[in-house]
């Protein structure tokens, strides 16, 4: 054995190399040797830190004779083990006497390091302390080490707290910790990475072992309440949703959605990726960090990086992993509504109070409750939200990935299978995605990657997008008394006979048999989820890409990258031939199928160039970048099928009223680029970003924008006036300057188009002329809004970098905000023209504060995350107030210069009317007893509507969220909890469920709740079936929206690895978990996290899909 390790040792040794370096870094000339040999190096940082600076010439040189020059005047020397070179203090080899004396006494200690989760950890430094002997992981986490039974080995590796451990007999398992905030960690920012000690932009970063095993429909949710200035939000419960992202503030009231670049591939959306295939999420916050990315970055830029396989060893190896999880889905909460008797109650109330007649005398009652009885057995009716509701749905993830690699080869591969039914019936989704990347390193100086995506979706919709008719929201509203089917009722009462249309009952259609809504101008709910669960979205997608990297000089490299995006979609729809009563009926059966596809592509070319030179530290980027997007979609549908059996649901089986509709459209974008960063001593830091967009989107002399940037950095705790600060470890300043587009309107907005086809026209007694003209009015003048943002930026470290505190204050301003202003009527355009006319402005502070530290066995983490920013429009171009935010025919939110974009808009209210006395001394006409008093605002002596002022605001004051990890022995805990301060909701369903008018069903408390002259009730006013004085937008609406939430709960056990060993795997570690499992807030609706695609919608609770609470069991394995 001894004389193997000399042989393997010596040819180590022999290996050649070519230097030529003048007072270079250690750690640069050992990233040479690395490349040109297949010598690897441990070292710790602080080692480094203390090395001198090397200058060395030398060619075809033997590694032995490099590295006595290397090593020659150096506090270090080193030991070779199996082709790796261990650095070693100097004095602590010359203390511990000749490594031949403890040969004989020292025996093989094996074991394996894993982070917290139970991932093994390759390329860990693994030495005994004191002295010579070291060896690194392989791929498996796995090490082997001769040591005597009385030393202490120590376990290291860049991003990770260090450990020491005892030599035990068996095996050892290391479970080390991740640093809080490294240094020398790099992030991933626009174009390469840089070190976070170097970063002079707002960047934050979320390990991939944050998000894992989350049952989230979209990996930007996992991010929900981990990033400070990220505000996300859910925009309905139903599986497949995207959610609303929003990175500092509405800069428009156009597109705030960020970019998203995965592995180098710009994005718009990230549904369609497997959460534990990501590695890492970088944030870029500011103008610094975003500018690079030009007239796509307004909004923010998210990172991805993708997992990938390592390049170690001589042999192939690989690591395979299967990650899966099963659980059940319900809704975070649900109404109690009105049974049939309280319901009858209830509209008799309200047609008492409106001095009608009851609507039900007491015999009609008496023939309802017999009728229930008779019938399902109960007098309680119909619980439509029961029937609909798809309970206990299941959710389930199945995943598995191979990676691996040798020197110079590295792959990964994985499979991913994802299910989520909803909690509506015929509310589902599923995905199915293969992902596989590679690099090699071809030569020295080339190197290629690639990688490839399949990714297959299937989506099953319900009614969600038409306000007041959502499925969710009539199953609370749909009367209790009104059964699910119509068919083989017996003892129908007499004055609901005519209303069951028991003679469009068909038996050969299934869909004629369900009953119409008796009270209540509502569909059928149980009817609406069986029509839709015909209608499924299919989409399937390639993405992918390759790179080449070339190094044309020392420092200069070349990288050239490919990437492709390619979607297809199909849309199948069929609505059959039914009538079930005047509101939900279709005379002739439709069938319908939609096509779309989109082609993207990106190619990009850099060309950067790095130079250390002694305190100096420099480097350069430039670069290209061609994209281009071609879609196009085609639709067609016919009508009058033979049946609705399935078998004829295809268009030609359709006879009559034959209808098809396409669209084509094209875009590009052109663009160069540059960035520049300089630092000083690793003390003083400045970067600059340039980039020169060229869009389509716009006319002649308006399609190229620039967007420059400026950021410094001071890394102050390194200058010699802080020497006695021990108690601070790091301490940075941060400032930066720059502007950033927006090319997102409609494509050919500066055209003006004319159509041939716009109608007939009798000239003459029997001749029609065709009659063309303008169709739609273009700016040629319209261009880029540009967004100009300023940062300032605190970064501190305490207690050895164990606690870290970051603070950023910023103010986000955009002009010319593209905006439809509106031209006189008389004039008689075909519509309102695109123009630069708008200004918004976002100030705000964020804060993050972590801290990490080991306590004996127990491990643990604490994050905590807060931000703020208020919202003003500054100007509209002189145009109107936009409105926004609308259900059925009220409007809800308002836009206009010196407020927030879409605050709250109606009447304020001051409480209600106790009597006739306070309605006689008052101005509001029609008022009575139990009404709503509305304040006259303006002070006219009318209530009318221009009393409407400010009466809510969807954004919140705060934003926060909370972050705990613990681990013990093989037990982990990983705890997310986030939430919201300061923000209202408009509950615009209260005008439907608590009306009072008794059209629709209420809530059961609504009785107790509303006024009565007993009950002197100042915030619900009273039952009565001509309330509509009441049923105006006002504050009677808006409620709370504060909230805190367990968004995210796991509770895990690593199995010890000499069980694992026994049956031949790595790691298995099992876990439970939960999911929205706790939600506090005084918010009277389903859910107070109200989100929305527009920013003129947000806050305003239109009857929502609920969100769902999940409980999941789950196990991660490797092998």
């Amino acid at each position: 054995m001894l004389l193997t390790c000399i042989q393997v040792n010596a040819a180590a040794l022999a290996q050649r190399v070519t230097l030529n370096v003048r007072n270079g870094l250690l750690v640069d000339i050992f990233d040479e040797i690395r490349k040109q040999s297949d010598v690897d190096f441990v070292y710790r940082d602080a080692q480094i830190k203390r090395a001198n600076r090397v200058t060395i010439n030398v060619r075809q040189a033997p590694i032995a004779e490099a590295l006595a020059v290397v090593f020659k005047d150096q506090p270090l020397t080193y030991k070779i083990e199996n082709n790796t070179i261990v650095v070693q203090e100097k004095e602590a080899v010359e203390a511990n006497g000749t490594v031949k004396e403890q040969v004989s006494v020292q025996q093989p200690v094996s074991g394996s390091v894993a982070d917290s989760l139970g991932t093994p950890i390759a390329g860990v430094s693994v030495t005994v302390k004191g002295q010579q002997r070291g060896t690194i992981t392989g791929q498996d986490g796995r090490f082997v080490i001769e040591a005597q039974s009385s030393d202490v080995l120590v376990f290291s590796m860049v991003g990770y707290e260090p450990q020491e451990v005892a030599v035990s007999t068996g095996n050892i398992r290391v479970v080390l910790a991740m640093l809080s905030a490294n240094l020398e960690e790099v992030v991933v920012v626009g174009y390469g990475v840089q070190r976070k000690r170097d970063l002079t932009g707002a960047v934050s970063q979320i390990k991939g072992e944050d998000l894992k095993n989350m049952p989230v429909r979209n990996a930007t949710e996992a991010l929900q309440g981990q990033v400070a200035g990220v505000l996300i939000t859910s925009t309905g419960g139903s599986p497949g949703t995207p959610p609303a992202v929003r990175i500092r503030g509405i800069g428009t009231v156009n597109d705030n959605n960020p970019l998203y670049v995965v592995d180098g591939l710009p994005q718009s959306d990230i549904g369609w990726l497997n959460p534990n295939d990501i590695t890492s999420m970088e944030v870029l916050k500011d103008a610094s960090a975003t500018a690079i990315y030009g007239a796509r970055a307004a909004n923010g830029v998210i990172m991805v990086t993708t997992a990938k396989g390592s390049m170690t060893g001589n042999e192939l190896h690989s690591l395979v992993t299967y990650d899966t999880h099963v659980g059940f889905q319900n809704p975070v909460k649900t109404y109690d509504m009105m049974n049939a008797a309280e319901f009858m109650d209830y509209k008799n109330l309200a047609n008492v109070n409106a001095g009608l007649d009851p609507f039900f005398t007491d015999g009609e009652k008496s023939e309802v409750l017999n009728f229930l009885r008779t019938n399902f057995g109960s007098e309680e009716g119909t619980d439509w939200w029961k029937e609909i509701n798809n309970r206990n749905a299941v959710v389930q993830n199945h995943g598995v990935s191979i990676s691996g690699g040798m020197k110079d080869l590295a792959y990964r591969t994985s499979l991913q299978y994802m299910d989520q039914q909803g909690i509506i019936k015929g509310s589902d989704y599923d995905r199915l995605s293969w992902r596989s990347n590679f690099n090699h390193n071809i030569r020295d100086w080339l190197r290629l990657s690639g990688n490839f995506g399949l990714i297959n979706e299937t989506r099953g919709n319900v009614l969600e997008g038409s306000p007041g008719f959502n499925t969710a929201f009539i199953a609370f509203a749909a009367d209790p008394i009104s059964p699910v089917y119509r068919t083989n009722l017996t003892n129908i009462p007499g004055f609901l006979q005519d209303a069951f249309f028991l003679d469009r009952i068909d038996q050969n259609n299934p869909w004629s048999f369900y009953a119409p809504i008796l009270l209540t101008n509502k569909q059928n709910p149980v009817s609406q989820t069986a029509i839709y669960e015909a209608n499924k979205w299919r989409g399937t997608a390639i993405k992918g890409g390759t790179a080449l990297d070339i190094d044309l000089y020392k420092g200069l490299k070349f990288r050239s990258n490919f990437g492709i995006d390619m979607a297809r979609g199909v849309s199948d729809g069929f609505t059959p031939a039914y009538y079930l009563d005047g509101e939900q009926f279709n005379s002739d059966a439709t069938v319908s199928k939609s096509y779309s596809k989109t082609d993207y592509w990106v190619w990009e070319n850099t060309l950067s160039y790095e130079k250390r030179m002694e305190d100096h530290h420099f480097t350069l980027l430039a670069g290209t970048s061609a994209e281009q997007w071609k879609s196009e979609s085609t639709g067609a549908s016919k009508q009058g099928l033979v049946s609705n059996d399935p078998s004829q649901w295809i268009i030609d089986a359709a006879s009559i009223n034959p209808g098809a509709s396409g669209s084509k459209w094209e875009m590009a974008l052109n663009s160069y680029f540059g960035r520049v960063f300089y630092s000083f001593k690793e003390r003083y830091m400045i970067t600059a970003n340039f980039r020169y967009d060229g869009s389509s989107n716009f006319g002649d002399g308006q399609r190229w924008g620039a967007f420059p940037s400026v950021s410094v950095g001071w890394n102050f705790k390194d200058e010699s006036f802080l020497d006695g600060w021990d108690w601070l470890n790091t301490g940075k300043l941060r400032a930066s300057w720059g502007e950033i587009g927006n090319q997102n309107i409609s494509r050919g907005a500066y055209l003006t188009t004319y159509s041939g086809n716009m109608g007939y026209y009798l000239f003459g007694p029997y001749v029609p002329q065709l009659g063309g003209g303008s169709n739609y009015l273009g700016n040629p003048l319209v261009q880029w809004e540009t967004t100009e943002q300023l940062d300032l930026g605190l970064e501190l470290g305490f207690l050895n970098r164990k606690l870290n505190v970051v603070v950023d204050a910023y103010q986000k301003t955009t002009d010319g905000m593209l905006l439809n202003v509106p031209l006189p009527v008389y004039l008689g355009f075909p519509n309102n023209p695109w123009s630069n006319a708008g200004g918004v402005r976002n100030r705000g502070i964020e804060f993050d504060l972590s801290y990490q530290d080991k306590a004996g066995e127990l491990g643990y983490s604490i994050g905590v995350n807060a931000s703020t920013f208020q919202n003003e429009v500054l100007s509209l171009g002189g145009g109107e107030p936009i409105a926004g935010g609308g259900w059925i025919s009220y409007t809800t939110t308002r836009t206009e210069e010196g407020m927030p974009i879409g605050y709250f808009y109606g009447f304020k209210t001051d409480g209600i009317f106790q009597s006739q006395q306070e309605v006689d001394d008052y101005i509001q006409t029609g008022a009575r007893p139990g009404d709503l008093r509305f304040v006259d605002t303006n002070n006219d002596g009318t209530i009318n509507n221009n009393d409407r002022i400010n009466i809510g605001d969807p954004f919140p004051d705060l934003t926060y969220g909370l972050r705990l990890g613990l681990d013990y022995k093989n037990f982990d805990l990983q705890l997310v909890m986030q939430g919201t301060l300061g923000n209202d909701i408009m509950n615009i369903a209260k005008i439907d469920m608590k009306s009072g008018v008794g059209w629709y069903n209420a809530p059961k408390e609504l009785m107790e709740e509303a006024w009565s002259p007993t009950n002197p009730s100042n915030t619900q006013f009273a039952i009565n079936a001509t309330n509509t004085n009441n049923l105006q937008v006002s504050d009677w609406l808006v409620e709370d929206g504060s909230y805190l939430r367990m968004k995210s709960l796991q509770v895990g056990y690593t199995f010890p690895k000499t069980m694992m060993e026994a049956i031949k795997l790595q790691n298995i570690r099992i876990w439970a978990g939960g999911y929205n499992l706790l939600t506090f807030t005084k918010y009277s609706g389903l859910d107070p996290e109200i989100g929305s695609g527009s920013p003129l919608s947000m806050g305003v609770d239109q009857g929502y899909y609920p969100q769902a609470k999940s409980f999941m069991f789950g196990i991660n394995a490797s092998f």
